[in-house]
């Protein structure tokens, strides 16, 4: 199997960017004063924001299970023990 580790790390870090991105917009869209707006324009913003909140959420979930998939699939070193007295921290 080809190493994955290098592609993998620029996804999540691409998908951490969007969803940290999606948390400060949607913040400063809720912290910013809509007196004298147009509702239905304030309304639709606030739906597309939420929608690409929920779509980062869902990207991030989506990496962490393909991430987990991919680490499940990976055989063992042979030899290769776990001490569960030291958490998840591979054996010596």
């Amino acid at each position: 199997m080809t190493d994955i580790a290098a592609p993998l790390n620029a996804l999540r870090i691409a998908v951490a960017e969007v969803e940290a991105l999606a948390a400060l917009v949607a913040h400063a869209f809720d912290d910013a004063d809509w007196h004298g707006a147009d509702q239905q324009l304030v309304e639709r913003v606030a739906s597309v924001l939420g929608v690409i909140a929920r779509s980062a959420t869902s990207a991030i979930t989506a990496f962490n299970r393909l991430h987990g998939a991919i680490a499940d699939a990976q055989p063992a070193t042979a030899g290769e023990r776990w001490d569960y007295n030291d958490g998840t921290a591979s054996g010596g």
